[in-house]
């Protein structure tokens, strides 16, 4: 079983792969992987409170700068991937956070992992703010100065 490289499981949620989910070799595509990925973290950030209704009351939504998905394992239909929203390495900035999205099989090995640098933009001025005040208060938020 490959390990994860992150300590902290803010959010887990499992899914089974679907036929819309798989490609022509039979396996799962990759958009599918990114697909889970991004449903889990919106997940992990409606349970901080950033539900659809908090983020058009303060006029912000999340935005992506960065993905990255690393693949090393095979899915095919009928598997269960469970995915675990982990915090990512500090960014050193107030405005963008680290989210990766480990996809593990039903065996535990670790099938895909997903990486995003993200941020939040004011949906009027369509500029970068800082990250919202749940994320912040969250332990995916670890500014580069917070040393241990």
């Amino acid at each position: 079983m490959r390990e994860s490289h992150h300590d902290t499981v803010l959010l887990s949620t499992t899914f089974e792969v679907r036929w819309s989910d798989c490609d022509a070799n039979k396996h799962m595509r990759h958009s599918a992987y990114a697909d889970m990925a991004a449903h889990t973290r919106v997940k992990y950030l409606e349970s901080l409170g950033l539900t659809d209704q908090w983020m058009k009351e303060h006029q912000i939504g999340p935005v992506l700068f960065k993905e990255t998905t690393e693949y090393f394992r095979e899915a095919h239909l009928s598997d269960v991937l469970t995915v675990n929203v982990e915090a990512g390495e500090p960014t050193g900035s107030d405005k963008t956070i680290t989210l990766v999205c480990n996809l593990y099989k039903s065996d535990g090995e670790l099938a895909a992992s997903v990486s995003v640098l993200s941020a939040w933009i004011d949906l009027v001025k369509r500029k970068v703010v800082p990250v919202p005040e749940p994320v912040h208060n969250a332990p995916v938020y670890q500014p580069a100065s917070a040393t241990v």
